[in-house]
């Protein structure tokens, strides 16, 4: 079962946005598609929609206006429909206290009281995560949803804040810095920015909820920050390489779980066999490394020496966590990785 329908595909969102503007011309036209559909659309999409010197287009949305214009063929705006069970999902994501931090107190509001009799699609209770820490962000915390929402706002304005925090070892600490991307931790069940510190241009990653204050400054960044390359700096040197087997599904539990980092990977379709380099921020190395580990035996970690030799450390600390002994590798114990 599709959990939405197709008209809400991109085809279908660029040509709501030329109707929803009600006169364009056909550069403009141009832009709204190359912004809101596929790299290859504008070689069809707009002779669909240009009409011709007849007047016809194959879609019929858009007629020539009395100075050349293109003008919607509709009076008003297209209505954006919704389906019950849209609005059943929706209903589910507002008990989603991490959801609710981008929507403000008023928006909450209106939601509940349109979706109040609409049953959620499911109950949040239903789900237990395992292998995610306990001492996450208190997101349902007014002074945290206060500060989300002034770093929040700071990051899509470009505009420089002026924090004050508490770091890990119990320092204060005080910058002004630019918010550039807000990330989540699903393992820490924290939310983290990536900010830019003035003047001196420093890069730094903070956790949300160790900031206490967060106070706009007005001073904005006139140009774009290039995140590609701010992201490529952070970077690891070397990619971990992995070889996932096609047991229990790990293949999918793999692709999944590393969704959001930045990999290359190539399937055996003999061996069922993925192998895959993963590049990751090299504060998160730590994090990925347990990761890792969490596959067990359908995961073989091959390389690159550096990072193996950290997983034969922790391998070896949580033997003689458990067994209260020292770990003797002449069996082969981390040989594996």
């Amino acid at each position: 079962m599709k959990l939405f329908s197709e008209v809400y595909g991109a085809y279908f969102r660029c040509a709501e946005r030329i109707l929803s503007e009600g006169e364009v011309s056909e550069k403009r036209l141009r832009e709204i598609v190359s912004e809101t559909a596929f790299r290859d659309s504008l070689l069809f999409i707009p002779e669909k929609l240009i009409p011709d010197k007849g007047g016809n287009s194959p879609w019929g949305l858009l007629k020539r206006g009395e100075n050349g214009s293109l003008c919607s063929v509709l009076s008003k705006a297209p209505p954006r429909i919704i389906t019950n069970l849209q609005k059943s999902w929706l209903k589910a994501k507002l008990s989603d206290p991490k959801f609710r931090l981008f929507l403000s107190d008023e928006d909450i509001a209106a939601l509940s009281e349109r979706l109040k009799d609409v049953k959620p699609l499911y109950n949040a209770a239903y789900f237990r995560e395992f292998d995610r820490f306990t001492d996450g962000d208190d997101y349902d915390d007014p002074h945290y949803r206060e500060v989300f929402g002034a770093v929040l706002r700071a990051a899509c304005e470009n505009e420089i804040l002026s924090l004050e925090l508490t770091s890990r070892r119990g320092t204060r600490i005080t910058k002004n810095a630019l918010p550039l991307r807000i990330e989540y931790s699903r393992k820490n069940d924290r939310f983290r920015v990536y900010c830019i510190t003035f003047p001196k241009r420093e890069e730094y990653l903070f956790n949300i909820g160790r900031i206490e204050k967060a106070f706009p400054t007005g001073k904005h960044i006139g140009t774009e920050t290039d995140l590609e390359e701010f992201f490529r700096r952070r970077r690891c040197e070397k990619p971990v390489t992995v070889e996932v087997s096609g047991e229990r599904n790990a293949v999918e539990r793999f692709m999944m779980e590393f969704a959001s980092y930045e990999k290359r990977s190539e399937l055996d379709l003999d061996t069922g066999k993925c192998r895959a380099s993963i590049y990751y921020d090299l504060q998160d190395e730590t994090e990925l490394l347990i990761m890792l580990l969490g596959f067990g035996p359908v995961l073989k970690i091959t390389g690159p020496e550096d990072f193996l030799e950290k997983v034969r450390e922790r391998v070896e600390r949580q033997y003689e966590m458990f067994y209260e002994q020292p770990a003797d590798n002449s069996n082969g114990l981390c040989d594996s990785f």
